[in-house]
């Protein structure tokens, strides 16, 4: 996880150094960490993802503000959930009696009708993200996991709390931290009427494939950049696809996209199989991206002496990785500055040095470095060990700066 004081602080000393800084790209938005450290700031904002739910949960983060509408709102939803009397089930996909008992299908159906009868889209997507949580609370799938794991028998015959309760509790904490943060808007003047001054834009992108984004004033660029891309493949990282696949079920995805292909969902493995390195074809067969990064090219050549696939998983994700690096680049200014937040994790107990990697694609790809640092993560939610290898027990800070055609990047 990202860290936010520490964002915050490299922002402010980017801005510190670039006072004409006005806009910020994150190409791997997540749970919109930078993108609510961008809004305290007065920066335009820019955000993409892959994943559906990343980025109706940023949309719902990012306002309007009205928190007071919406305690009014919980009570008028409750009370239509309540007085609903209808029983068929609102979703339909493979094995759905298998990951929802029939009276937590029926709740949640409840809750979806209700959801769809309001007419504010901000609204409904605020819902929609609260209509997540509860989904995956209930659902028979692991929550001590991002895999989809059904619980043990026994838990099963415990039996899950009833999702309207759940809903109705999450729904009024999270008006409470939509409250805190208008606070700290407001505190900054960074707030009018509820909405935030600034502009905020959040797609669904694979950002591999980014290309231009052209508006009426011409080809969009940026001045700054805050990330932290995904550490690896999602077999043995973090499935954040699989992770969501239960709760987009529920979700009317138009009301995340009007053009979001539905075919997303259509198996647990999907969104992880778009993302990076979730196809192995053709992994290793691009010498120019080994030549770029020498690490890498010792790396694969390092576990190719494994019996398992682990210089291909690496090799993929690496290869995604460098085309989503072309692409970002891009999109930024000449002489913008970057900050990657990377971390370094084992694969077939060999330690790969991603900061590494990751810093001479950059170069490869127009990039020039400023300073590199790194720091040990105070607190995990992830274990120490996993089934595959030891896991991430430090990050590293890259900030570059792209190359002007005309001007050196100074240190």
């Amino acid at each position: 996880m990202m860290v936010p004081q520490m964002q915050e602080l490299l922002i402010d000393t980017i801005l510190d150094s670039v006072p004409y800084c006005r806009s910020l790209f994150e190409p791997f938005v997540g749970a919109g960490t930078v993108m609510l450290a961008a809004m305290k700031r007065g920066l335009d904002f820019t955000g993409q993802d892959i994943n559906p739910l990343a980025i109706l949960l940023c949309l719902a983060k990012r306002g309007p503000f009205f928190d007071l509408a919406l305690r009014e709102k919980r009570k008028e939803v409750l009370s239509v959930i309540s007085s609903d009397r209808k029983v068929n089930i609102e979703a339909d996909f493979p094995n759905l009696k298998k990951w929802f008992d029939d009276n937590v299908a029926l709740e949640l159906s409840k809750i979806r009708r209700a959801i769809r009868k309001e007419n504010s889209l901000w609204c409904r997507r605020f819902y929609w993200v609260t209509l997540a949580e509860t989904v995956r609370l209930t659902s028979n799938s692991r929550t001590t996991t991002f895999k989809l794991h059904i619980k043990p028998s026994t838990e099963l015959k415990v039996g899950n709390d009833s999702p309207i309760k759940i809903f109705g509790e999450l729904l009024q904490k999270n008006i409470d931290r939509l409250q805190c943060e208008k606070e700290v808007l407001t505190n900054v003047g960074m707030l009018s009427r509820g909405w935030y001054r600034g502009n905020v834009s959040l797609r669904v992108k694979d950002s591999a494939k980014n290309g231009s984004f052209t508006t009426v004033s011409g080809t969009e660029t940026y001045d700054l950049l805050v990330t932290s891309p995904p550490y690896g493949d999602n077999k043995t990282t973090v499935p954040y696809g699989q992770h969501s696949f239960l709760p987009l079920q529920w979700i009317d995805l138009s009301d995340i996209s009007n053009n979001l292909d539905h075919g997303c969902i259509s198996t647990t493995h999907e969104i992880d199989s778009r993302s990076l390195g979730g196809r192995l074809r053709g992994a290793i067969k691009d010498r120019s991206l080994f030549d770029a990064s020498k690490t890498l090219s010792n790396t694969v050549k390092t576990l190719q002496a494994t019996s398992n696939n682990c210089h291909l998983r690496v090799a993929a994700f690496c290869r995604d990785l460098n085309e989503s690096l072309k692409s970002i680049i891009r999109l930024l200014k000449p002489d913008a500055y970057m900050v990657w937040t990377v971390g370094n994790r084992s694969v077939g107990g060999l330690t790969i040095e991603m900061d590494r990697i990751v810093e001479e694609l950059l170069v490869s790809n127009g990039a020039t470095t400023v300073v590199r640092f790194s720091r040990p993560i105070p607190t995990k939610r992830m274990p120490r060990k996993n089934n595959f290898s030891n896991t991430m027990s430090f990050e590293t800070v890259l900030i570059l700066r792209k190359k002007s055609a005309h001007v050196r990047c100074p240190r």
